[in-house]
């Protein structure tokens, strides 16, 4: 026995206490001893509590003596272990921190290494290749080059330790399985995706990283060396589906080679995160020749793109076009591209278009430098957002009106067309009425780029313009007098007025005294994407006047607020305005502040003079009555009922006054709330002349219940122990009422109607729906009607009154007991359902012989059956 506990000792010693190893690959062959599947089964065995390392010594000096050839998938990796191919003493492939081949040299599908429910694992030094998938296959069976399942704290790559992935499915792979495992705290460092492992010859992979349900992870580095190579590849540079947390995505070159030359895949995506929970920073990568650069999909807890080079490289000036640059779409909490200081800009530049938002909200777009994109630079897709219009530029001063309590940026624009933001140069602030203005040096050609008060930013804003309120003034008298007037003109500081032989003819905003013809102007700044107008005719027979855009206002309800405006006049003569009855009631270009009537207006003298026609201001009047009301009754003797008049037949009004029975203003809101029952009046204007009363609406008061103890009912228990009430009634029409019985003490005891408790004085506290209270005195329960059944054991029925019948005290409490008296021999001889009539001794009518007798008692309740003897004596 000594010696079998000995051995089992030992055998424990070597299984729990193995200690770190290194295991040299010496040959490249698929398997056998001193093959790398043989170095990773002995490291598999080695235990997993410290880092076993596989180093390589292949003999020989070509590539083919540093190629491994697999025919079968490696043995999936425990944890703690460290494969470093750059351990290998010499290097024939393209790069010399790559020195070890990984191929897949059938036709089967396998991955290059596999780590499931693995972790602390680090791979350097390796190129995979030809590690694809089945095109057919599912996709929880693609394959990749390093396969990652339920994998934490995962090291591939580092600088001067790269590893390289050519012609596979993904180069890095974790795929879309359900039930979700998050790969977490992986680092994918200084490799190369795509390109042979010189960095220079394309090969490639059909996604370089495709990992799904990534978590706290990092793909490149804080530093330019510890970025990836990812160019090449057919569908994705990075991919992360259903990632969590903030992963970090920097210092990643995509779509060029090493000497940042561009190898164009123009059907692939550059990066794309989604996840809901995700909150990727994604920084300081230069993304070009692709689809899409960068697609933040569903990412709904905030993301960052900051200091990205963007369809175009450090200098600025390369032009790495891709087909959209970012793409934010469903991601409706705040994301951040660019960010507070200038230093976190992106540079987005030569793309078709620079940024889309589809179905995003708010997403903040400050302080990046975009230019000479070819489509747009920003745009929205389902959604709509104001542009920050400037409405003023001088050499001193840059002023407009945006979103209230908001952010304004100014740029200086780019040499291309859609006046793109290049060279940021000031941010200004919006008031409480949204407007901004700017005060110092201005430079060169501007635009701005508004941030609403939710952090949401709208496309650069452009020359516009507005014409809706333009005047069209023919000449008058025969005299070069035309003028076009009143346009709104927004991003511009440089005015040309050109006639039908494009000669310029004004620089101003208005056009005035010209002859009869046809005019358009161009505004802008003198190239920053210049806009131009549609043609205006000035005819050759006019009066003077244009009132196609005037603005007539009726009086309201008698209060002389009516006013004709907007109507211009040749040369701007002043005007003259005159009633029907033809007395001058103004001289200004507006009339203003009058009743309801015609007016008319003369300008000019002599045979010059102009008279207008008619204007009519009409008087219109607002009814003010209730379509919908909810009123809420007063309870419990109590300020708490209210009226809420819910919607309006037609007019709205802004100003209310409530009143009482009495006439006294009580409220001036529109809901009253806290009042007791009554009558109360409504009254209601727009705040100037417009008054009527609404309605008069009546509070009720709720009916406070009674609890009705007149029917009242107590009972013992057939133990003694219990006493049961019913009967009581509540009467009201509040229902639903709580109830609570209480001790004497004001403890509550029990919450239904029937009570049921222990003997002792109790009060009733009921409460309808409105919270109204009612209570009882303290009922005394401690002597109830009925008492507890007693069954006697004897009779004596010989008519001396005294017991004469077997009298059972409290059966009346059972009014659904069955109740048996039965002779020695079995046979029934009484039968009583609820104990309305007493056993007299007698059966059919005869007296029953001396003698003793048994009894039954069905209670039909929780006491059950009772039974015994009974005598009758004579």
């Amino acid at each position: 026995m000594r010696y079998l506990i000995l051995f089992l000792g030992l055998l424990f010693f070597n299984t729990a206490f193995l200690y770190a190893d290194t295991f040299t690959v010496t040959n490249n062959l698929n398997a056998g001893a001193g093959s790398l599947r043989d170095a990773i089964e002995k490291a598999n065995t080695n235990g997993t509590t410290d880092i076993d390392y596989i180093y390589f010594n292949l003999p020989g000096s070509s590539l083919a003596d540093v190629t491994i050839p697999l025919e079968t998938e490696l043995p999936i990796l425990t944890s703690n272990i460290i494969i470093d191919g750059t351990s290998q003493p010499f290097s024939a492939l393209g790069n010399p921190n790559i020195k070890i081949s990984l191929t897949k040299v059938i036709a089967t599908y396998f991955n290059g290494l596999r780590m499931d429910n693995a972790n602390n694992i680090e791979v350097y030094g390796l190129l995979f290749s030809n590690f694809q998938s089945d095109p057919l296959g599912a996709i929880e069976d693609k394959k990749g080059g390093i396969y990652l399942y339920n994998a934490k704290d995962i090291v591939i790559g580092a600088p001067n330790k790269p590893n390289c992935f050519i012609n596979c499915y993904a180069g890095v792979l974790s795929p879309f399985v359900i039930p979700k495992f998050f790969i977490e705290n992986v680092k994918i460092s200084s490799n190369i995706f795509g390109l042979a492992e010189n960095g220079l010859t394309v090969s490639p992979n059909e996604t370089g990283i495709d990992i799904s349900f990534m978590k706290n992870g990092i793909i490149g580095g804080e530093t330019i060396e510890e970025g990836n190579l990812i160019t090449g590849n057919t569908r994705t540079g990075i991919a992360l589906g259903g990632a969590e947390g903030q992963n970090k995505l920097t210092n990643n070159i995509i779509g060029l080679d090493k000497n940042l030359n561009p190898k164009p895949t123009l059907a692939a995506k550059g990066m794309y995160v989604n996840g809901g929970t995700s909150a990727p920073l994604i920084t300081d990568n230069i993304i070009g020749v692709q689809s899409i650069a960068i697609h933040v999909d569903y990412v709904n807890d905030g993301f960052v793109i900051a200091r990205n080079r963007i369809g175009t490289g450090k200098v600025g000036t390369e032009n790495f076009s891709n087909t959209l640059g970012i793409h934010i779409n469903f991601s409706n909490t705040k994301g951040l591209i660019g960010g507070p200081s200038v230093t976190d800009q992106n540079f987005i530049a030569y793309n078709k278009t620079a940024i889309l938002i589809e179905n995003s909200y708010p997403i903040s777009i400050f302080k990046n430098s975009i230019y000479c994109n070819s489509n747009a630079a920003i745009t929205f897709k389902n959604q709509t957002l104001n542009s920050a219009k400037i409405d003023v530029i001088t050499p001193a001063v840059v002023s407009g009106v945006y979103s209230p309590n908001s952010i304004v940026e100014l740029f200086y624009t780019d040499d291309c067309s859609d006046c793109q933001g290049k060279t940021w140069f000031a941010t200004v602030n919006t008031d409480a009425t949204g407007a901004w203005k700017y005060t110092g040096t201005v430079t060169g050609k501007l635009t701005s780029l508004g941030t609403d008060a939710n952090g949401a930013t709208s496309n650069f804003s452009k020359p516009l313009i507005d014409d809706a309120d333009k005047q069209i003034i023919d000449p008058y008298c025969g005299l070069a007098t035309g003028s076009i007037k009143n346009l709104h003109v927004f991003n511009a500081s440089v005015y040309q007025w050109y006639n039908a032989s494009g000669q310029i003819v004004g620089n101003q905003k208005d056009l005035e005294n010209v002859p009869a013809g046809t005019y358009y102007l161009k505004a802008g700044q003198l190239g920053a994407c210049d806009v131009t107008s549609a043609s205006y005719t000035v005819g050759s027979i006019g009066n003077g006047i244009d009132d196609a855009n005037k603005r007539i206002t009726d009086e309201i309800c008698g209060a002389s607020n009516g006013s004709i405006k907007n109507i211009g006049v040749a040369n701007n003569l002043a005007k003259t305005w005159y009633n029907q009855q033809g007395n001058v009631v103004g001289n200004g270009g507006d009339l203003e502040n009058i009743p309801a009537g015609n007016y008319y207006f003369k300008a000019g003298s002599g045979s010059c003079e102009i008279t207008s026609p008619n204007y009519e201001v009409k008087n219109t009047t607002k009814s003010y009555a209730a379509k919908s009301v909810s009123i809420v009754m007063a309870s419990c003797g109590n300020a708490n009922g209210s009226v809420t008049i819910q919607t309006y037949q037609s007019e709205i009004p802004t100003v209310f006054s409530w009143t009482d029975a009495e006439g006294r203003i009580i409220s001036r809101t529109e809901k009253l709330s806290g009042v007791f029952a009554g009558t109360y009046t409504l009254t209601a204007s727009d705040g100037q002349s417009c008054e009527n009363v609404v309605g008069l609406f009546t509070v009720e008061a709720t009916v406070v219940p009674v609890i009705d103890l007149t029917k009242l009912q107590s009972f013992v228990s057939c133990d003694g122990n219990l006493v049961t009430v019913s009967g009581i009634e509540i009467i009201g029409n509040t229902a639903p009422y709580a109830v609570q019985w209480l001790d004497a003490d004001n403890n509550i005891i029990y919450n239904e109607l029937n009570l049921k408790a222990k003997m002792g004085k109790y009060s009733l506290r009921v409460l309808d729906q409105y919270g109204c209270e009612i209570i009882t005195e303290l009922i005394d329960l401690n002597r109830p009607e009925n008492k507890i059944l007693q069954i006697p054991n004897s009779i004596t029925p010989n008519g001396d009154g005294i017991n004469d019948t077997w009298r059972l005290s409290g059966a009346e409490n059972y009014p659904e007991a069955e109740f048996f008296v039965y002779n020695r021999i079995g046979d029934q001889i009484f039968y009583s359902k609820g104990y309305t009539k007493e056993f007299d001794g007698t059966f059919r009518g005869k007296p029953l012989s001396v003698g003793v007798y048994y009894y039954v008692v069905d209670l039909k309740s929780d006491c059950g059956k009772l039974t015994g003897s009974l005598t009758i004596i004579r």
